[in-house]
């Protein structure tokens, strides 16, 4: 699928909002010879910047590679997994994040739905990424956010699994 995707921006940002799973070509976190490759990136925030609209985007990964946890959004509920349209439980670091207008030619449109949109987080996993914005504009740190390092398979572990979870997770946060 991401094979056949081709790289022209057309009118979908007027409609691209914060927690929107997009296709994007995320740059390396060392240079090198490789280019990098289309990954799902969750989008933290869209904004303008002097008449452009620009988006803030967080590094998306199903690897099981530790990471501070105060600024990850795991998504590893089944149904939260298939409404992102993610193919594993995964985890977006708000930490390795970058800001891009919406004309970068970093997002891959798919040819037929003509967006980059490929999925949205709903429940404990957008509780979690609302959060994180929230503490990325400065907003307080909420309590139930640490910053010990967990790997994917224990944070999936501790992920509520019910929209229930997700209004807990939610009202726990102390603005």
């Amino acid at each position: 699928m991401i094979d056949s995707i081709q790289t022209t921006p057309l009118i979908w940002h007027s409609s691209l909002k914060p927690n929107d799973i997009v296709a994007f070509r995320f740059p390396h976190e060392r240079p090198g010879t490789e280019a990098p490759k289309v990954r799902p990136t969750l989008v933290l925030d869209v904004y303008d910047v002097n008449g452009t609209p620009h988006c803030l985007l967080a590094y998306g990964t199903a690897s099981n590679r530790q990471r501070a946890q105060g600024m990850l959004v795991p998504v590893c509920d089944t149904g939260e997994v298939r409404a992102a349209s993610l193919r594993s439980p995964t985890q977006f670091d708000g930490v390795r994040r970058i800001e891009v207008a919406v004309s970068d030619e970093g997002f891959s449109v798919h040819p037929k739905l003509d967006t980059p949109v490929i999925g949205r987080l709903t429940g404990a996993s957008a509780a979690r990424s609302d959060a994180v914005r929230k503490i990325i504009k400065g907003a307080p740190r909420p309590n139930w956010l640490g910053g010990r390092k967990t790997t994917m398979s224990s944070r999936c572990q501790q992920t509520p699994q019910s929209t229930n979870a997700a209004a807990a997770v939610q009202s726990s946060y102390n603005v």
